[in-house]
Formats: C-alpha cells, structure tokens, sequence
C-alpha cells in the first residue's frame, strides 16, 4: 500500500528497532510503498507498530499515514509542531524579510547551503577561531530560526530573516572563565545596525555578581537599541527549580521555557519566564547537514525568534522591545501543569495577532 510521511522519518536498516541502522530520513511530504501488515518493533511515543518495504526497510508507523486524496495535499505541507502554530498561514502574512536575527551559540555548519548568514559581520569569541559549529547546538537552533527551504528538507520559523552568528564556545557550557563571553557577544550585537533580535538559547549559572552585573549592563545597552533579547530559561532536571540561568534571568529580556513534559522536560521556574512553547522533537539541522530532532528550552526559545522576527517585519519595525514583551504576552493562554499557571503562546491568538 502507499502511505504517505507526516513526519521526519528515519529508515530504518533491517529491524523495527530505533537502534537499527539507519542511512536516510524522509521528509514530509514524502510517499512510499510498503507491506500492509504491520510489525511490532521498538516502541516510540507510545507506538511500536512499524511497516516495512519490499528492501526490507523499516519505518516506524507514527511518521505515517495512508495515502488518499485528502492526504495528497501533504506533499506540500509543513511539520505538525508548525502547523499547530498556524505558521503556514501566517507567512502569507510575514516570513521575518529582512529582520536580522543574531544566535549567540557554538556557531554554525558553515557548509549548510539551507542556513544562509551574514558572513561579513559576525563575532567569535577569539579571532583564530572559525565560525564552524562543532557541536551542533547552535547550527539547531539557527535551521529552528531561519532555515531557507531551498531543497525542500526544512524550513524555519522565519525562512527570511537574516542570520548574524555569534560563537561563544565550541562546547555546550561556558566555564567560569569564559563567563564574560555572554556581555562581549551581546555588546557586540548591540552595536549592529541590521540586528534587531538576539536569540540566546545558551544559558549559564553565574554565581559571580560581578558578571552578572557586567551582563546585566550589557543586555540594558541592547535593549536601549531597540534589541530584543530572547533567552532559554534552560532545562531542569525536575519540576518546579527555581534556579536562575543567565541571561534569561536578567531584567530586559525575553525568558522562554518549553511546555512541561512529565520525567521528561521541565523549564527552570524563574520570576522572568515570560511564556512556554512546545520543545520536544523538534527538527533541524546538524553539523552534517542531517536533520535531527532535538528536544529542550533552547528550541523553544530559537522557535519564539523566530515568531518575534515575524512580529517585527509585520510592525514595519516601528516597535521598541517592551512592545514585544508585551505582544509575547499577549498571545499566549494560561496552561495549568501541576497546580502552576504556564503562559502558552496559542496558535489561534497568535494567528488573530497577524490578521488585525
């Protein structure tokens, strides 16, 4: 029978396993022939129902449907997560043309043709150092941002803004040494005519209230350029911890969470955490050009840069970035998880949003 992928999906090599062997993904969109039988194999989200093709290759069915004329359409469509922001409709709207979006990360695979970015004005956190992502954290969070569709594999929430990057490590953390890389970064982009967000999905735990003063001043200088500073609260490691990452703790910015997943995936509880968004399986791009899904706040958090870059081109950047706090707020619905109100962007205002 043919069926039809509704999400990324790997091809399995083999066996009905996540552990298999796998050599391709698909995109949505994309059609296939298989048995009409199904497999029991690994299961995944809660379904371990696989199909197999006559190559005796494996597709775990969750990342399928079958064929029929309605789902024909599919062949042009987008990932549920964007569907379920009214993404499509919105870019009849504003697609964030000519918003410059600055991701303070590890950096970016340079050779990705999908992920367009300003390759005259960038900064690294020392000269020697090449704008390369080896660790493939912030490469995810500027596809999330701003990936261009070019070959039909993926698109990002702003397909075109225009990227700026900021390396601040090669890794995932920052040691304590290497703290003050956050204020020369934002300093850095605060001074950039053609920047108007900046997307930070890298967050520390700062004890030192030098630095953190000394950050602090450098997101208040930011925002007096009519920067918008978007921050991941970060990840905890269980419900309800109210540790405080930098910057997303700072006055002056934009704190984003993902919504809570039970043993899962929680966003730390701190005082600025302005709203939550779906952060699990998202997918972008590796270092190796692959697309991957990743889950955590830092999705989250690239996702609302890109909604802000959106919001921004349909203001005709006549806004300061109180205004889109305000905005933020404003299209986002209460949540209760666990006896706690979560603020939830909600895909209906912020659909109404781009219609007024």
């Amino acid at each position: 029978m043919k069926v039809i992928v509704t999400k990324y999906l790997n091809v399995r090599v083999g066996s009905a396993s996540v552990n298999a062997p796998c050599y391709q993904y698909l995109a949505p969109g994309s059609e296939l022939e298989v048995d009409e039988e199904l497999y029991p194999g690994d299961e995944y989200l809660g379904n371990s129902n696989w199909l197999k093709d006559e190559a005796d290759n494996y597709y775990w069915s969750g990342g399928v449907e079958k064929f029929s004329k309605s789902s024909a359409k599919l062949s042009n469509s987008y990932p549920g997560w964007m569907l379920n922001l009214n993404l499509p409709e919105i870019w009849g709207i504003s697609t964030g043309k000519d918003v410059g979006v600055a991701v303070i990360d590890t950096g970016i695979d340079i050779l990705n043709d999908q992920l367009p970015y300003n390759k005259k004005s960038y900064y690294v956190f020392d000269k020697n150092i090449s704008l390369q992502d080896t660790n493939g954290h912030g490469t995810h969070c500027a596809g999330l941002i701003g990936a261009r569709n070019k070959q039909g594999k993926l698109i990002g929430v702003a397909p075109d803004c225009n990227l700026f990057v900021c390396k601040i490590s090669e890794r995932n953390r920052l040691n304590t040494s290497e703290l003050n890389r956050y204020a020369e970064a934002i300093n850095w982009c605060a001074e950039q005519e053609h920047i108007h967000v900046i997307s930070i999905s890298y967050g520390s735990i700062i004890r030192d209230k030098n630095i953190i003063s000394q950050l602090q001043l450098a997101v208040n200088y930011a925002f007096s350029r009519g920067k918008v500073l978007i921050c991941s609260v970060g990840n905890a490691s269980k419900f309800n911890d109210s540790s405080s990452l930098y910057p997303a703790s700072l006055k002056n910015t934009i704190g984003i969470g993902s919504i809570p997943v039970e043993d899962l995936l929680y966003p730390y509880m701190n005082k600025n955490l302005t709203a939550i968004i779906d952060g699990i399986n998202m997918p972008s791009y590796d270092v190796n050009g692959q697309v991957i899904e990743k889950s955590g706040t830092s999705q989250s958090n690239a996702i609302v840069a890109g909604i802000v870059a959106l919001i921004i081109e349909k203001k005709k950047w006549k806004y300061d970035p109180d205004e889109i706090k305000k905005i933020i707020m404003g299209v986002s619905k209460f949540r209760n998880y666990i006896g706690i109100n979560f603020p939830e962007i909600n895909k209906d205002l912020l659909l109404d949003y781009f219609k007024l």
